[in-house]
């Protein structure tokens, strides 16, 4: 009996060794993973899943935020989900995601780009051009992308001064202008002269009145972008007349509106393009409306954006803040000790001038160190692997600011972008709610709903 099982056991473990040898035998295979898209994580769960693909579900710009309590997490999901959305590519003729191309093969042209700037509805004279740059506003739509593109340079080159007018059509290829450099320039700065601001909000202004130096020394510009939903109410409103603003009072705007505020930096030798989304652009930024001197156009690399979104669980907009990742590398010199180089500190003097007349820099580079805690590390993680070989894998989300659940209602209680409010002190009380609590139209002085657009200049 014993020899018996002796050989069995023999046979059992020869079979065994020649079936792990045998690619013949059969093997257990792992279960793919269930792809989980962006319609997936938008879904109204108090822990929506993270998107492990990016697909066409995530062309749609989510309505709200999910999750409930204290976490972070889906503000935080939102924001990125925002970010994808709004950046996916444009049909031009729609000025909406085109649902053919894919953010990830497709040339980067951003939805939220082809959306009016602030120069184009608050005009001097004369009405705001139409939504998507048709005629009216509820006009017509183009007959192809060609004939859309072209309306969209005309309204913008009517709004340049004669002299970057005419620079500007010389190279139809450029389609960005930026002159304002500084993140309160014209609409913000305008509410000082107002008799009942905060010193608590005029200080905060006066600190994003200056100017941001990389350390190429040329100046960040900004743009101030405003989304369809929020375009509407201006325009029935007619809050881009003093007029308007006066008959309207405090402003209430519908849920959905947005607004983004972008920093862009002038492209040099040290900046790797690739990790950047560029544009062409012609810069201006001197008192009598001319071209900056020195080359023109130029490249410009987006390099912050903050996201806002009036939502229904979140009346008090959802705050979402983006920065370029090589933030380092463009706006902070290592090499210079902080007794040189104090952090978020002025370095160009008054009045700004940022370049002398042979093109030159003429200012010394700002030591630009972020002040707020990320928030988003894992998800940045996920997002930027998701973006692989695009230039959007080279963005990241400092944080998403919201209110609710218990404790505190803001959270986080500060935030901040290392580009948009530079020399804000974010270690004292300072948030974007913080701020955008005292916000009013100008010059009508009435609350306005938590935006510093709106500016009637007729």
């Amino acid at each position: 009996m014993q020899k018996i099982t002796t050989t069995v056991t023999i046979l059992l473990t020869a079979f065994a060794v020649s079936c792990s040898r045998n690619p013949q035998a059969p093997q257990a295979t792992a279960s793919p993973t269930p792809a989980v898209n962006c319609a997936a994580a938008e879904a109204p769960s108090n822990f929506p899943p993270t998107p492990n693909t990016i697909d066409s579900t995530c062309a749609t710009i989510p309505t709200d935020m999910n999750g409930t309590g204290d976490t972070q997490g889906g503000p935080d999901l939102y924001s990125w989900l925002a970010f994808v959305a709004v950046n996916w590519p444009v049909d031009p003729t729609t000025c909406t995601a085109n649902g053919s191309a894919s953010i990830l093969t497709a040339p980067p042209d951003p939805v939220w780009l082809s959306y009016l700037s602030n120069d184009e509805i608050f005009v001097a004279s004369g009405v705001p051009t139409g939504w998507c740059h048709t005629p009216t506003a509820a006009g017509a739509r183009f007959a192809s992308a060609d004939e859309a593109r072209a309306a969209q340079r005309t309204a913008r080159l009517a709004t340049l001064p004669p002299k970057v007018r005419a620079l500007a059509e010389q190279h139809p290829e450029v389609r960005l202008f930026l002159h304002h450099n500084s993140k309160s320039h014209d609409a913000l700065m305008s509410i000082t002269t107002l008799t009942n601001v905060s010193s608590q909000l005029k200080g905060i202004l006066d600190a994003t009145n200056q100017v941001v130096t990389d350390q190429n020394g040329r100046f960040v510009r900004f743009t101030v972008n405003i989304g369809p939903i929020e375009y509407q109410y201006i325009i029935q409103n007619k809050l881009w007349t003093k007029a308007g603003q006066q008959a309207t009072g405090a402003l209430n705007f519908t849920s959905g509106s947005m607004e983004f505020k972008a920093a862009w930096k002038v492209l040099g030798a040290n900046d790797d393009q690739t990790h950047f989304f560029t544009q062409q652009a012609i810069v201006y930024n001197d008192d009598d409306g001319s071209p900056s001197p020195g080359k023109n156009p130029v490249t410009v690399g987006l390099a912050g954006l903050h996201i806002t979104q009036k939502t229904p669980r979140q009346p008090h907009w959802l705050w979402s803040t983006f920065v370029q990742a090589d933030l380092n590398k463009g706006f902070n010199n290592p090499n210079c000790p902080s007794s040189q180089c104090p952090p978020n500190v002025q370095t160009a003097p008054t009045p700004f001038v940022e370049l002398n007349p042979d093109g030159s820099p003429r200012n010394k580079g700002v030591q630009v160190v972020q002040q707020s805690p990320t928030t988003a590390a894992t998800l940045n993680t996920t997002f930027q692997g998701l973006l692989k070989g695009t230039p959007w894998a080279y963005y990241q989300l400092i944080s998403t600011q919201w209110q609710g659940g218990s404790g505190p209602p803001t959270k986080p209680p500060q935030l901040g972008n290392p580009l948009l409010e530079t020399f804000v002190s974010i270690t004292s009380p300072y948030s974007c709610l913080d701020c955008h609590n005292f916000a009013q139209d100008s010059p009508g002085g009435s609350k306005s709903d938590f935006s510093f657009a709106i500016n009637a200049k007729q």
